[in-house]
């Protein structure tokens, strides 16, 4: 017991303390001033037509971080100590947020090798997550609250990891010197903001997770927005298929919420005596009945 308890202890001190510590490796630098390291850092960014605005960073991680840590500090009470989900999901969560410290480290410098060391950690990060979605049983258990709130910021998690694997995808070309004409980066952009929402549909349903939709709907808003006024095909384009995504979303609530009402779900770790007795008592009444 004391075992299980101290993993639970440091699993959340870890995670709580990896999202800290890449805040503060990530973080603005007041009075920083700018470089030629820093300049092609951003050129290297405004090439890449899949990047949202960076504004929608400041939208996305809060959010997740904040879910994440409620789901890192609710693992860690004494009454989820024999909660097999969870149980399950401490090692992914080591891994992820092992790695998240690493992107942090990168991300706070512009040089190449720190660029590429910093895309390479995103899309090495998006199957860890994936193995953390599915650890915690999302979309496949029905779950009490608060868990099934807190879990929901590993389908955002993993959601935005997939956006931006694409985007450190785009980034690790140009970082190797491919360079392409305007009028070809924009058919680039055409068929991977295709690529992306349909594989975003696709994987969604695959994981029966609709709200790992919404953090891709985030960035398709952020790339529309960064593209209004420079690549308006392109603004275009991102913003159908964010208008596309949400219906879907809509959709699979509904389908979701109408399931639910016809035939509701349990939690299958759930063994109260009043669930194991209860069809017994029934049985015996009608065979009294007879």
């Amino acid at each position: 017991m004391k075992n299980n308890q101290l993993e639970r202890y440091a699993t959340a001190a870890f995670v709580i303390g990896s999202i800290i510590g890449t805040y503060f490796f990530s973080r603005p630098r007041r009075g920083a001033f700018r470089t030629e390291i820093a300049d092609e850092q951003q050129r290297e960014l405004d090439l890449n037509l899949t990047t949202p605005a960076n504004a929608t960073f400041g939208i996305a991680w809060p959010v997740i971080y904040t879910g994440t840590i409620g789901l890192a500090i609710h693992q860690a009470l004494p009454s989820q100590e024999n909660n097999p989900r969870y149980a399950s999901a401490r090692p992914w969560l080591w891994a992820n947020y092992a790695l998240n410290l690493v992107f942090g480290y990168f991300f706070s410098k512009s040089d190449l090798p720190s660029r590429a060391g910093g895309a390479l950690t995103t899309i090495s990060l998006l199957p860890l997550s994936l193995g953390l979605h599915r650890q915690l049983e999302i979309g496949r258990t029905e779950v009490p609250e608060p868990e099934n709130t807190l879990r929901k910021s590993i389908s955002l998690y993993t959601g935005w990891l997939t956006a931006a694997t694409v985007v450190s995808g785009a980034n690790l070309l140009l970082q190797a010197g491919y360079r392409v004409s305007p009028a070809a980066a924009r058919r680039w952009a055409y068929g991977i903001l295709s690529a992306t929402g349909g594989l975003g549909i696709i994987v969604s349903k695959r994981l029966n997770d609709p709200y790992y939709l919404l953090t891709l709907i985030t960035a398709f808003v952020g790339i529309a927005a960064k593209q209004r006024g420079r690549n308006d095909e392109v603004a275009a384009l991102a913003a159908a298929w964010a208008v596309a995504l949400a219906g879907v979303f809509v959709k699979r609530l509904q389908d979701a919420q109408a399931d639910n009402q016809q035939e509701p779900a349990t939690d299958p770790a759930d063994t109260s005596p009043a669930s194991i007795t209860e069809p017994s008592s029934t049985a015996l009444v009608d065979m009294e009945a007879d």
